[in-house]
């Protein structure tokens, strides 16, 4: 092997960076904290924070939480500005039954309520796709009449709706379940605006007991999604784009790069590799990656597979010149 891919690791065996102290924490954090409940774990692109979720989800598979993981940039991808919300919605309730299929018994009512929700957030997407100027509820309603004997005739009613599922889950007998941890993940790769509405929705539709959800996210990239409401961000109006942060996150956590093991994360890679390292020499070498290259993880991999390439064409040149000496 000559290089490293940068895919997330998924389980506590692969935690060379040693954040597991911090999953912990987390995890214990979730399984005693009151509901409803929003945690934002905050950083730049590449810092850790897929990686984090993994280890969490990890850590609550044991536990009497119901888990569902959904990225948001698979249902942005080929819609418009208001369409995703709705698509989110949806996916992040399909998810769910998905995950808690084994474990949960839907008697009719229950199922027919189920496909109302599912067909109310779905419809809403047909609707914002004709109509660009927002939610047409109306539309949505007319819609889904024709299929189902329980139709759904709002947003709050929706919520309703919801809530009674979750609690259908929560009291199922089949179960152990307690409360339901959705992982809401790269809302930082689709467009800022999209964003920020998809967390005003998730604050409004799911701000239901049992439920605590992780969101993956840049604080940069609700500023950018909010200029359109509030104008560049400056000193001025600063604290309105903080509030409005404030308002949906519960529990900003900022992603540790600071504490991250970079002396250990680069050895194992290197030996990974088949590059090794002077001996002793090893922090001096993390030392000066870290003051050149960073601690962002993603930067590490590129760093270390160029490095790797650039040690091939040492060898090559090693090469060349022993066999032009020999002849």
């Amino acid at each position: 092997m000559i290089s490293i891919t940068d895919k997330p690791i998924v389980t506590i065996s692969e935690d060379l960076l040693k954040v597991d102290r911090h999953a912990k924490a987390l995890s214990d954090f979730i399984l005693r904290s009151d509901t409803p409940l929003t945690i934002g774990l905050q950083g730049e692109w590449g810092s850790g924070k897929t990686s984090l979720m993994y280890l969490l989800r990890e850590k609550l598979q044991s536990s009497d939480v119901a888990t569902a993981w959904l990225n948001t940039w698979e249902y942005s991808l080929f819609r418009g500005a208001h369409e995703t919300t709705p698509a989110v919605l949806q996916g992040l309730l399909v998810k769910l039954k998905d995950a808690c299929g084994d474990q949960w018994t839907l008697n009719d009512e229950a199922k027919e309520k189920w496909r109302s929700v599912v067909r109310f957030a779905g419809a809403l997407g047909n609707q914002l796709l004709a109509n660009k100027a927002g939610i047409d509820a109306k539309a949505a309603i007319d819609e889904v009449k024709g299929g189902s004997s329980q139709t759904i005739t709002d947003i709050a009613e929706l919520k309703a709706a919801i809530t009674d599922i979750i609690d259908r889950l929560i009291q199922d007998p089949k179960n152990d379940f307690k409360r339901v941890v959705f992982f809401v993940d790269d809302l930082d790769r689709i467009n800022p605006a999209d964003a920020v509405e998809v967390l005003e929705a998730l604050k409004n539709v799911f701000d239901i007991p049992h439920c605590i959800f992780l969101l993956a996210i840049d604080y940069d990239v609700v500023v950018k999604g909010l200029e359109g409401k509030f104008g560049p961000k400056t000193e001025a109006n600063e604290r309105e784009f903080r509030s409005f942060f404030d308002k949906i996150i519960q529990l900003p956590f900022s992603m540790p790069t600071g504490t991250y093991d970079i002396e250990h994360f680069l050895a194992s890679k290197l030996k990974d590799l088949g590059i090794s390292q002077q001996a002793g020499r090893e922090e001096l070498f993390a030392k000066v990656v870290k003051y050149t290259v960073g601690y962002n993880p993603r930067s590490l991999k590129r760093y270390i597979n160029s490095f790797s390439l650039l040690n091939s064409i040492r060898k090559l040149d090693e090469a060349a010149e022993e066999q032009g000496e020999e002849t």
